[in-house]
């Protein structure tokens, strides 16, 4: 998304404008934040500057309303531009370490309670992945031939597990190849992750190839899997935003979270990168999500086991709540994970 740099007065009623309507959920007019914001200049100066900055994109009118909301691409420079990054505040941060210590020396325990927690602490709703051993590592492949044209594909990972696929020939390859090829790439991809043997080079022949792109794909899917074990809370704080409050949206949400594999796509996102990771409105994958932003980040020990935390709101989210709610929650994750895989 093309960020080009606002000047002061325009940052400085953009930053209004998206405050006022976070905290409202109602158009903003150029009249209001000339009232409620003593910006030091008259209602027609901030008009003006509202009509350049819907121009270039940064903010919209919804329907025939006077007032103005943010665009994705407004809040996209409210949050990398604008926003005052604050952290929770101490007694809070006491009284969740105390949750957690009360709580069960359990993994599944530490993981929903994370769940509620960060919905009470956003009042939107959040997701919580348990911690997997991920990403998956090769350890070996097997080729077994069947028939003339199809042969079995079997790799075997370090964390015994085995994933198996079909795989049909261009032409019949006999076993003492297929062994060949096996024993080799074995021994060069032994104890790499899907990511490493995406970046080797393909195999010197078409079957190579095959088998090299068949074992990527397979253990991608291992690695997705981080995301089937997934707590949800909040969903009561979701549905009473005033963006969902008519009865066909409701009836979308539920559909939503009935459909799980949209959020596993989503939450992919956290291991794509370090630190918290903010999706806003258009720039979710899913068509569904349009309408929704989501904070999140990895949790979890190096090279032991990591899930995911999120929280999910409409693009009128308090982003600087939901960032410091998911750093610390996930911070303190982090030191209970690191006590159990010491």
């Amino acid at each position: 998304m093309d960020l080009l740099t606002l000047s002061l007065r325009k940052e400085v009623i953009l930053r209004t404008l998206v405050s006022e309507y976070i905290s409202n959920a109602n158009p903003v007019g150029s009249a209001t934040i000339a009232r409620k914001y003593n910006l030091g200049v008259s209602p027609a100066t901030i008009r003006n500057e509202m009509a350049e900055l819907e121009e270039e994109g940064y903010i919209t009118h919804p329907h025939t309303s006077a007032g103005r909301i943010p665009s994705d691409k407004g809040y996209r420079y409210y949050v990398e531009c604008l926003m005052e990054e604050t952290e929770l505040p101490l007694a809070e941060k006491r009284t969740i370490r105390h949750q957690f210590h009360q709580a069960a020396l359990e993994i599944e325990q530490w993981s929903r309670l994370a769940a509620a927690i960060l919905a009470h602490c956003v009042e939107n709703a959040a997701m919580v992945t348990q911690p997997k051993a991920t990403p998956c590592h090769f350890k070996r492949v097997e080729l077994v031939s069947l028939q003339e044209f199809l042969i079995l594909l079997i790799i075997v990972l370090q964390e015994a597990k085995f994933k198996q696929q079909m795989l049909t020939l261009e032409e019949a390859v006999p076993q003492e190849e297929l062994t060949r090829i096996a024993n080799r790439m074995s021994a060069e991809f032994n104890g790499l992750t899907t990511w490493d043997i995406g970046r080797h080079a393909p195999g010197a022949s078409f079957l190579e190839e095959q088998v090299q792109r068949t074992v990527t794909n397979l253990m991608a899917m291992e690695d997705q899997e981080t995301f089937e074990d997934m707590y949800i809370d909040g969903l009561r704080n979701l549905f009473s935003q005033p963006e969902f409050a008519h009865s066909g949206r409701l009836l979308e949400l539920l559909r939503l979270f009935e459909e799980r594999r949209t959020f596993r796509n989503i939450l992919s996102y956290a291991l794509s990168g370090e630190g918290v990771q903010i999706v806003i409105g258009g720039e979710n994958p899913e068509d569904t999500m349009k309408e929704f932003s989501v904070v999140l980040t990895q949790y979890g020990t190096a090279n032991k086991a990591r899930g995911v935390l999120a929280v999910m709101g409409p693009t009128r989210m308090r982003y600087a709540r939901a960032i410091s709610s998911v750093r610390y929650l996930s911070s303190l994750m982090n030191e209970l994970l690191e006590g159990v895989y010491r």
